[in-house]
């Protein structure tokens, strides 16, 4: 006899694929980022490891850029989840900063440049030194290599590698 895992209605069926991204801190607490059936950017919390009680949060709402179906997620976190940072690509293939600060919450933040249509490149990186923030993407005025939209104290820079 085999035994089948309960059915979730979470991710989009109708197209191949979905990304997702996920965070956590040293103590196992878990964030992860999802396009869900709707289309909008949901975060899932964990926060026991050895539990699958979680919440949704979504994060697209009406005053955020609505993504774009399949789009590269990307995320970073510091200090023990206290700042959060999500990228994705919006139904106008710009490159969108989300982003959370404990004790304010969340907000839309950067657009960090246009991705060329369809594409699924897209990945973030947090140092503590600059450029504190690094997210890679396929740009459309650049679309043969990668562009890497850079955080420095003065703001933020693009630049081709």
């Amino acid at each position: 006899m085999t035994e089948s895992a309960p059915k979730s209605d979470l991710l989009p069926t109708d197209f191949v694929g979905t990304t997702m991204a996920g965070v956590q801190n040293e103590d196992g607490k878990f964030r992860i980022y999802f396009q869900n059936k709707d289309y909008q950017i949901c975060e899932m919390s964990l926060n026991d490891p050895n539990s699958t009680s979680h919440t949704i949060l979504k994060l697209t709402t009406a005053t955020m850029p609505a993504a774009r179906i399949n789009t590269p997620i990307a995320a970073v976190s510091w200090d023990n989840l206290r700042q959060i940072r999500v990228y994705y690509i919006t139904v106008n293939s710009q490159v969108q900063e989300l982003t959370y600060t404990q004790g304010v919450g969340w907000h839309k933040d950067a657009h960090l440049g246009t991705a060329v249509d369809n594409s699924t490149c897209l990945y973030a990186q947090h140092q503590l030194k600059e450029p504190f923030m690094r997210v890679g993407f396929q740009s459309s005025v650049a679309p043969k290599t990668i562009t890497e939209a850079c955080y420095y104290q003065s703001g933020w820079k693009n630049r081709v590698l």
